[in-house]
């Protein structure tokens, strides 16, 4: 005989059965402490996100932008990658509002003030790993789509350190820009702390020296946010954060911005 619950019980057995597999699946994904600095091998990884940037008075608003990038493994402890920004108005493009869309990443550098920013491709080499620590290889090229900017490239040793439920993200970044008379560098320090608070939650504040040369004229900048990410299904982190470019600026002509960015990845 026919009965009208067993379809009904038949589905909520598949939807329970999926929701095991997927909480199992969770359960295995690594926490963020514990992540690989590079992609690993046969996995694709893509970062979409949205940034809010405002500068003061008397130039004053807020500008929008968004992040684009695709990484991949393409080979044991070896990552390709390609990333891209859009700024959707004036202020967006003053301000380049497509910075603050990448979560937690203070290294930008090579673009100018265009709608859409210079691409940058770069690839990444784990070169050595052990249980507490990670040192990477770091090559980068921005390629000159905007108005009046220039090739450039970047050479950085990427650095994560890891203990129980901390992780600090540092290392060594140098881009170089040929522009015209003279060639533009920086030297930058990273220094990330993060905090597992849960298996899936994590946050900490985020701070870089910038050591800059540009257009002949020395200066430093000091970038100082806080941070904080949540792994909301297996194969996807949703990541904010908050980011005050130059902390060493005028109190008045500081600007500052915010965003949002989810990582889905596939493999």
């Amino acid at each position: 005989m026919y009965n009208p619950l067993m379809p009904r019980k038949g589905a909520a057995a598949a939807l329970f059965f999926t929701l095991c597999v997927w909480s199992s699946a969770a359960r295995a994904d690594p926490p963020w402490v514990w992540r690989d600095l590079v992609t690993p091998r046969g996995e694709v990884a893509f970062d979409v996100g949205g940034g809010l940037a405002h500068i003061p008075d008397p130039q004053g608003g807020t500008g929008f932008g968004f992040n684009l990038e695709l990484k991949a493994g393409i080979a044991p402890h070896l990552e390709l990658g390609i990333r891209t920004g859009i700024r959707a108005d004036i202020i967006g493009q003053a301000a380049r509002a497509d910075n603050y869309a990448r979560p937690f990443d203070t290294e930008t550098f090579g673009t100018n003030a265009d709608a859409v920013a210079n691409p940058e491709l770069h690839l990444k080499w784990a070169v050595a790993r052990g249980p507490a620590a990670e040192l990477g290889l770091e090559l980068a090229a921005y390629l000159p789509i905007e108005n009046n900017s220039r090739f450039g490239f970047m050479f950085a040793l990427p650095l994560a350190l890891h203990a129980n439920s901390i992780r600090v993200d540092s290392g060594l970044y140098v881009p170089i820009i040929f522009t015209d008379p003279h060639t533009d560098w920086t030297l930058s320090i990273p220094i990330q702390l993060w905090i597992q608070a849960t298996r899936t939650f994590w946050l900490g504040p985020v701070f870089a020296m910038n050591f800059v040369h540009l257009y002949g004229v020395e200066y430093n900048q000091f970038p100082f946010g806080f941070g904080l990410g949540n792994t909301i299904a297996p194969n996807v982190d949703l990541r904010a954060w908050f980011l005050f470019p130059d902390i060493n600026a005028d109190q008045a002509a500081r600007t500052f911005g915010a965003g949002l960015a989810f990582e889905f990845r596939f493999g």
